[in-house]
């Protein structure tokens, strides 16, 4: 009787183990395939895009003027100023918009002795370069006066040959950030979406994000000058999110 008894509690021990075993082992197993799973990822990208209008021009009218006597010369650059002044606030731009540029002055005979100097032709000896800036939240008015600088070359005024035109500038980027994340990011979903069903897997949670730098273009590129951000009134926006997402 005490042999039987001692059988059963063996017995039962090893069923005990045995099922602990059982469990561990499905745990194990229960576990191995989790990880595995979670081990499956898919990367995405997500585009968001929105045109948007320049609200700042800066436009920078330069000059210059060459001489043998600065006095001369100078009283001459002084009259082109004002003639500039006059052609801008006639064209509709106040006094706010509108500041002189630094005057610079260059000697082309500085360092030549006085024998050398003897031999120069000194009509051409000072060159002064200056301006005027215009700076104007009426993009559209700069644009419309810029494209009328021949009126002032037939005024005799000289334009510099590095004149570029005016620059606009989109100021609003903060207010629009949010929510072209967001748009970014539900591309990005959308995409992994598509991606998981196409495998037969379910879209987990999200492993890893990046949002990505915004960037401003030209909203109409079509040759160099239009393709310059800097001198484009339209533009577009963009920012890329990428989005790795687990599988199920």
């Amino acid at each position: 009787m005490k042999v039987i008894n001692k059988i059963k509690s063996w017995s039962g021990i090893w069923l005990s183990v045995l099922a602990v075993g059982v469990a561990l082992g499905g745990y194990f197993i229960g576990n191995g395939i989790y990880r595995a799973m979670s081990g499956r990822t898919v990367t995405v990208k997500g585009l968001a895009e929105r045109d948007v209008v320049a609200d700042t021009a800066v436009w920078s009218i330069k000059i210059n003027g060459v001489g043998g006597d600065l006095g001369t010369l100078q009283q001459q650059i002084d009259n082109d100023i004002a003639e500039i002044h006059t052609f801008l606030t006639d064209a509709g731009f106040v006094a706010g918009d509108i500041q002189n540029l630094r005057v610079q002055v260059r000697d082309k005979y500085a360092g030549y002795s006085d024998a050398e100097l003897k031999n120069q032709n000194n009509d051409g000896r000072y060159v002064i370069e200056t301006g005027v800036k215009v700076r104007s939240h009426d993009v559209m008015l700069v644009d419309a006066v810029s494209r009328r600088m021949g009126e002032l070359v037939r005024r005799g005024i000289t334009i510099t040959e590095d004149y570029s035109g005016p620059i606009y500038i989109f100021n609003g980027l903060n207010d629009i950030k949010i929510a072209m994340i967001e748009q970014a990011t539900k591309n990005a979903t959308a995409a992994g979406q598509q991606f998981a069903k196409d495998a037969d897997a379910r879209l987990g949670k999200i492993k890893s994000a990046n949002q990505g730098v915004f960037s401003i273009e030209s909203r109409d590129p079509t040759d160099s000058w239009s393709s310059n951000e800097r001198q484009a009134i339209n533009k577009k926006v963009r920012v890329v999110a990428t989005i790795t997402f687990y599988l199920k």
